[in-house]
């Protein structure tokens, strides 16, 4: 199988993934015992049957299920998600608006959390059963373990609070200008703009929220990377090149970390994918304006046009995600390219 036909296989099958998500997403929202009519207009409206029968029809709950289904099936057909009940924007527009400060913070608490797991679970297999070792599992399962929103407000309030050395709540200070958007990423449109001032300021507001994702992530990443390094450090090869007199760190990361990629990679791409898809509980502590906190006000207003279309986006983001590890395994697993 050639490489575009590997990957070519692999898009076509997005497409009943995604018809599948939007048919779940759709029946469980439907199956919430609540009206959207109750939580979206004001109690002084409720009784007059009138406006009741408007925002049915304005809203199509007058229809069906099957109908309204169908409905959102032919707009998304044509690129069009809805309207959001509660901001009364497009969904596409919230999504854009909200997606990239989500975007902004899982990478860098991915980027920290590869870099800190990784070293930790060399580490750890390295020098097996030392103090070393019995160090860096204690901090996997404290990252594991203890939940996020506990090691949020902890750090918020020990760190910001009282010590005052790190930043508090948002993307910005409340004296800042936001920088022109151009990504959405403050701190690449601030750079763009030449604004350091702004892009100083976006550095030290990420810092905590990616350190709280960052230590739950590299929790995973370490037991994996561990386990995985303990398995391919006896092999014959590893063997073979201290005997050929290799330096012990090319050994290590050259031979041993490289032929332990496969299942590094996977947890890496599951974890990306788990902050990619909101990570609600550290974003509504650190009043970050990202997807996760996007979606827990739509689900608690009934927003139905918001939810479907959050739900496709977690969804293509899982596959987008699987399919990119996918292809590195193509190029790590010399296995697979002969195949």
């Amino acid at each position: 199988m050639t490489f575009f036909r590997y990957i070519a296989r692999r898009v076509l099958f997005t497409i009943p993934i995604l018809l599948g998500i939007t048919l779940v997403s759709f029946l469980i929202a439907n199956a919430v015992p609540a009206d959207p009519i109750n939580v979206n207009l004001p109690q002084s409206q409720l009784n007059n049957p009138e406006i009741v029968a408007a925002f049915r029809a304005e809203w199509g709950l007058d229809k069906s299920p099957l109908d309204q289904y169908l409905t959102y099936l032919g707009n998304l057909v044509q690129g069009n998600l809805g309207r959001s009940i509660k901001t009364r924007q497009l969904v596409a527009d919230d999504i854009a608006r909200f997606l990239p400060a989500t975007i902004e913070l899982a990478t860098n608490a991915t980027v920290l959390g590869i870099l800190l797991g990784v070293g930790l679970g060399v580490a750890s297999a390295v020098w097996r059963n030392h103090w070393i070792d019995f160090l860096a599992r204690t901090m996997a399962v404290i990252g594991v373990s203890v939940p996020v929103f506990v090691l949020a407000l902890v750090f918020l309030s020990v760190f910001h609070a009282q010590l005052g050395i790190a930043a508090g709540p948002g993307r910005l200070d409340f004296t800042m200008d936001e920088p022109a958007m151009v990504t959405g990423l403050f701190t690449i449109d601030s750079l763009a703009a030449g604004r350091m001032d702004i892009f100083i300021n976006a550095v030290a507001h990420l810092v905590l929220p990616s350190i709280v994702l960052a230590l739950y992530v590299a929790g995973l990443i370490s037991r994996v990377t561990r386990s995985a390094m303990l398995e391919v450090l006896g092999m014959d090869y590893m063997r073979t090149a201290r005997a050929k007199g290799v330096r012990e760190i090319i050994v290590i990361m050259r031979h041993g970390l490289s032929n332990a990629m496969i299942p590094i990679l996977t947890v890496i791409g599951l974890s990306y994918g788990n902050l990619l898809a909101g990570a609600v509980l550290t974003e509504s502590i650190f009043a970050w304006p990202g997807i996760g906190r996007y979606m827990f006000r739509a689900s608690t207003s009934q927003d139905f046009p918001a939810i479907m279309g959050v739900s496709l986006l977690i969804a293509l983001i899982y596959v987008v995600v699987n399919l990119v590890v996918d292809l590195l395994y193509y190029f790590v697993d010399p296995r697979l390219r002969a195949n």
